[in-house]
């Protein structure tokens, strides 16, 4: 029994003699503390080696003394040295008086705070927290976008110009004859100055159908049968105004948003797909359906979706489908071949475009006097003013008049436009000719056109603007303004499809306009244009237009 204690005894002190006193591994010991150590360590094996010697306990024992010793001193130097290294990375923080402690909260609430509620609010805007979970999931892929506008307006005619002497023909032929006119007659009004308000607005969404795909809807005010306007006058008796669709299209491109595509096509009804820097021949406000695709070729470096290319585009817009004669539909096929140059990292741009559009079957035939009526589709759906008309009724009641273009219509245009920048601002020059070349005098003098007042050629016409100021004017403190000349002989395009507001629209129609816009508010921007324009051949009509607009987009 006596012996059991000595060696339990024994063994206690083997382990804290060889494992080391509390602390000591834990920190770096004195040359006299490790002096006293290695003696006592001594001092123990040479008091074992003589209780083996006097068998007071086994050699077997001592050794297993020894081993259990040595396995504690390890366990202990290797949670000593852990503890050692969250003592080192810890932080000390002493007592903290309470007038302290509310200061630094104060300093905290005061400077960080707010910039980390709005990092955090950022970020969950950015990243929509809690809308996906709460939406499904299509509605995150589709943006609704749209603008409204207010129009005042100011018509102010030429005290030179003749009543009676223009003939209003989209009239006639809504009404089937010009005796058959009711109110003022069959004529435009060219004495008579008007004041009027109008509205424009647009609802429209854009969906992402794929990162490659995507589908557009467009709702537009305005008359369901003016391609190239789509203001709504005021003054309806408090009537509802008429509402359609403008764009209705399936998109597909070669690279997804925000990257250059090489490749985009399009189907359905659509916003106009060709380089056209100004109003020549077609209206901003005009669609097309069909088809169309661009091919662009990119060289130089990237920025985006944006890249020095060359490109081509090829549409073809069905016109008018006839039925029980499908050879007759009437088609507006294109093709544009251009190029797009960025240089000075971006702050030069040129663009440079050649089109040829060729409208088939848009000239009228005259009707069969056996056959009354046969070829009454050949007529326009809708005439706005300029282009030469003749009588297709050939009825023998004189008063039945139905009247369709005379010229054919196959159109070369080349444009150009070139933006530099000087700082915040560019200055933009632009210039824009256009000519029929399928227009043949003598085939329209053998039609007996009412309305043909030279026998000079009138199948050419040009534009030019120049711009300068903010890029766009989409908030308060930006501006721009524009100054432009148009020259657009009678039968140089199709009237119903080119500028709609420039001589209250349509051709045989020369002069200049200025105009300047400026941002109210975030997408709120005042605009007021000055429109003077005179005819160039036929009847004098002179019309100066004031029109100032409140526009808003969202």
């Amino acid at each position: 029994m006596k012996q059991s204690k000595r060696a339990l005894a024994l063994g206690v002190l083997v382990s804290l003699l060889l494992a080391g006193a509390p602390g000591f591994a834990a920190t770096e010991p004195s040359s006299a503390e490790r002096q006293s150590f290695e003696e006592l360590q001594d001092t123990v094996i040479n008091l074992l080696q003589a209780l083996v010697d006097q068998g007071v306990i086994s050699r077997a024992k001592a050794q297993e003394l020894v081993q259990q010793a040595k396995q504690k001193a390890a366990a202990s130097a290797a949670k000593a040295a852990q503890v050692a290294a969250q003592d080192r990375n810890a932080i000390r923080v002493p007592y903290v008086p309470k007038i302290v402690e509310d200061s630094i909260a104060k300093r905290v609430a005061h400077e960080v705070q707010p910039k980390v509620v709005a990092s955090v609010v950022s970020e969950a805007k950015r990243e929509k927290w809690g809308v996906p979970a709460a939406l499904p999931d299509w509605l995150s892929r589709v943006r609704v976008d749209g603008d409204v506008a207010v129009r005042a307006q100011a018509d102010l005619f030429s005290t030179a110009n003749q009543p009676n002497s223009i003939l209003d023909f989209n009239a006639i032929n809504q009404y089937g004859g010009i005796a058959k006119v009711p109110g003022y007659g069959p004529f435009l009004d060219t004495t008579e100055n008007r004041d009027r308000m109008r509205v424009r607005a647009h609802l429209g969404l854009v969906a992402a159908l794929t990162p490659q795909w995507s589908a557009g809807l467009r709702l537009s005010s305005g008359s369901l049968t003016d391609p190239s306007s789509e203001s709504q006058t005021l003054g309806t008796a408090s009537a509802r105004y008429t509402v359609g669709f403008d764009e209705a299209y399936v998109r597909w491109n070669s690279a997804p948003a925000g990257e250059f595509s090489a490749v985009s096509a399009q189907a359905g009804r659509f916003l106009n797909p060709y380089f056209a820097p100004t109003q020549l021949v077609y209206a901003d406000d005009l669609s097309f359906e069909g088809a169309s695709a661009s091919f662009r070729q990119g060289f130089g470096p990237a920025r985006g979706a944006s890249r020095s290319n060359v490109f081509a585009t090829l549409g073809a817009t069905p016109i008018l489908e006839v039925p029980f004669a499908n050879s007759q539909n009437k088609w507006m096929l294109a093709a544009q071949l251009g190029t797009d140059l960025h240089w000075n990292d971006g702050s030069d741009r040129l663009r440079v475009a050649a089109a040829y559009y060729d409208f088939l079957h848009v000239t009228g035939r005259l009707n069969d006097p056996n056959q009354p009526g046969l070829f009454n589709y050949t007529a326009p759906a809708f005439v706005r003013n300029g282009n030469t008309m003749f009588d297709i009724a050939n009825s023998t009641d004189p008063t039945v008049n139905l009247y369709a273009l005379a010229a054919k219509f196959r159109l070369v245009d080349v444009a150009a436009t070139y933006d530099r920048g000087f700082g915040r601002y560019r200055l933009g020059l632009s210039i824009d000719a256009v000519r029929n070349v399928g227009y043949n005098l003598r085939d329209i003098q053998n039609l007996n056109p009412l309305n043909l007042y030279s026998n000079a050629a009138q199948n050419s016409g040009y534009v030019g603007e120049i711009n300068f100021g903010d890029p766009e004017v989409e908030a308060f403190g930006q501006w721009s303004v524009k100054f432009g000349y148009r020259y657009v002989q009678s039968d140089a395009v199709i009237d119903a499809w080119t500028d709609a507001d420039f001589h209250e629209g349509g051709t045989n129609a020369r002069g200049y306009y200025i105009w300047g816009e400026a941002g109210l508010a975030d997408h709120v921007r005042v605009r007021a244009r000055y429109l003077s324009g005179n005819e160039i051949v036929g009847p004098r009509y002179g019309l100066d237009i004031l029109q100032l607009d409140l526009l808003s987009s969202f």
